[in-house]
Order: C-alpha cells, then sequence, then structure tokens
C-alpha cells in the first residue's frame, strides 16, 4: 500500500489535536501580568504538548520516509498512535487546570509514555516490511525515553516538577531524530 495517505492522515489528525490544544487555553480573567501569571500551569502544559506532538510530527516524517510501503499492520498501528496522541488535549486540559494533583500528572504522562510504545512499534513494523527485522535496534534515546514518560506516570505526582522538567528535557532531545535507526 502506497504510505501518502498514510501520512496525509496522519498530519490531519495532528493539525486537529494542535488545534484543540489551543482552543483548550482560556483568556486570563483581567487585564493584569498576575491574571495571565494564573494560567501559567495551563500554558506550560500547552507548550510541554505542543512540542510533544511537533517532535512527534517530524519523527513521523523521518520513518515514513524510510517506509517504501506500508501493510495493514502498519496502518493499524497508526491509528492506535492516533488515537494516544488524540487524547493529549484532554489530558493537557486536566493537567492544566490540576497541575499537581496524582491522577491528572499519571494520566498526562502515560498518554506520552504509550504514545513512545505505540510509535516504537510502528517503527518495528516498518523496519520489518522493508525485510530488515534482525538490524532493528532500541536506542539508548529510546529506552530512556519510555522509562522517563513511564516513571513520569508511575511517580510524578510525588514531584510534578521534575516530572515535566524531565519529561521536556527528554522530547526536547528529540528534536533531532536519529539518522540511523537501524544497524
Amino acid at each position: 500500500m502506497d504510505k501518502n495517505r498514510l501520512e496525509a492522515f496522519s498530519d490531519g489528525v495532528l493539525a486537529i489535536v494542535i488545534t484543540i490544544m489551543v482552543l483548550e487555553l482560556s483568556i486570563p480573567t483581567g487585564d493584569r501580568l498576575a491574571d495571565l501569571l494564573a494560567l501559567a500551569p495551563t500554558i506550560l502544559s500547552y507548550v510541554l504538548s505542543f512540542a510533544f506532538v511537533a517532535i512527534y510530527w517530524v519523527n513521523h516524517h523521518q520513518i515514513l520516509h524510510d517506509a517504501e510501503q506500508v501493510n495493514l499492520g502498519i496502518l493499524w498501528c497508526n491509528n492506535v498512535w492516533l488515537l494516544v496522541m488524540s487524547f493529549i488535549p484532554f489530558a493537557t486540559a486536566w493537567v492544566g487546570a490540576y497541575p499537581t494533583s496524582w491522577v491528572p500528572v499519571s494520566l498526562y504522562f502515560a498518554d506520552m509514555a504509550l504514545a513512545c510504545v505505540a510509535f516504537h512499534l510502528m517503527y518495528y513494523l516498518i523496519v520489518c516490511e522493508a525485510g530488515k527485522r534482525g538490524e532493528f535496534r532500541l536506542s539508548a534515546r529510546n529506552v530512556i525515553s519510555l522509562l522517563t514518560y513511564t516513571l513520569a506516570a508511575l511517580f510524578g505526582g510525588l514531584c510534578p516538577v521534575v516530572a515535566y522538567v524531565v519529561a521536556a528535557v527528554v522530547s526536547c532531545w528529540w528534536i533531532f531524530p536519529e539518522r540511523k535507526r537501524c544497524e
């Protein structure tokens, strides 16, 4: 199957995800700087989520560049990944409203962890479709990302600020996609 429809559909879904996230932002209740600063948790969760989605969008294009074609397994895995990505606006809004509460913080980072799992599985399927299964390896960056998001989901409620900072740093690590994913 041609990969162009998969890429176009994914681009559309991710554009909608980002649009929904920005529509969730409310204007300050007044015209003072203090009114804007009161929205800091919401704005910061939006910025982190936007960066997360944008980084995945770039990396999605990178892995699809490596694909010559896609099969049914890749299509369905991509749909699962999009399902997880489409949940980001909800998780972002909730954690923005309750930035230090255990359940919203855990859900927010669990969504990131699930996105990581689905994305790496999709890349694995792309590598297999290309006949290079034996060459697939998870890099240290892959493993650290998955562990970071998982640990933030499990323990982020204990120290949310640390969870946000570490997850942001790990996410930004992916601004530059890995050049060679197969060894």
